[in-house]
């Protein structure tokens, strides 16, 4: 019986992904990643260097009609509809996941996880096209808080340390 245990433990553990600050650290160290961070191009692709850089980059290749329609909805609806476009289309070409000088910006920022990378710069890019105060620090501190309160509710979560010891 308490082999099973174990053998539960090791295989779903990896996949409740609540330690993604020290997992992400271990990625800086990475060659990979410290010379994806010294670029202007991945892969064909300018990355920008901080978020006046990247709101630029995103203000051209935003269509008139296109940063009409992002007004018509609040800021947080807006970032959960355009996760998997220009939100899915951040992540890949400025490289999130491995690393690259304008993601390496944003960790430097407290912010580590993809998805809230995405989230930040689409609320920060509605806000900027709605020609709103940017509030930079106060969104990066809820953004950190919340991905928090998401691990800690995983951990919560996690009933695998209720299992009778029989």
């Amino acid at each position: 019986m308490t082999f099973r245990i174990y053998l539960i433990l090791l295989l779903f553990l990896p996949l409740l992904n609540f330690a993604q600050p020290t997992e992400d650290k271990k990625i800086i160290g990475d060659s990979l990643y410290q010379n994806n961070i010294k670029k202007t191009r991945l892969y064909g692709v300018y990355i920008p260097k901080d978020i006046e850089d990247a709101l630029s980059e995103l203000d051209k290749l935003s269509t008139p009609e296109a940063k009409s329609n992002l007004l018509k909805a609040d800021e947080l609806t807006v970032a959960k509809k355009l996760r998997f476009g220009v939100g899915r289309w951040m992540e890949y070409n400025w490289n999130f996941q491995e690393g690259s000088r304008f993601s390496h910006f944003l960790r430097e920022k407290g912010i580590w996880h993809v998805d809230d990378m995405v989230e930040f710069m689409i609320i920060l890019y509605y806000r900027h096209v709605g020609q709103k105060p940017l509030n930079i620090d106060p969104l990066t501190e809820n953004i950190i808080k919340n991905r928090k309160e998401k691990q800690k509710q995983a951990l919560d979560n996690n009933t695998i340390g209720t299992i009778d010891k029989k």
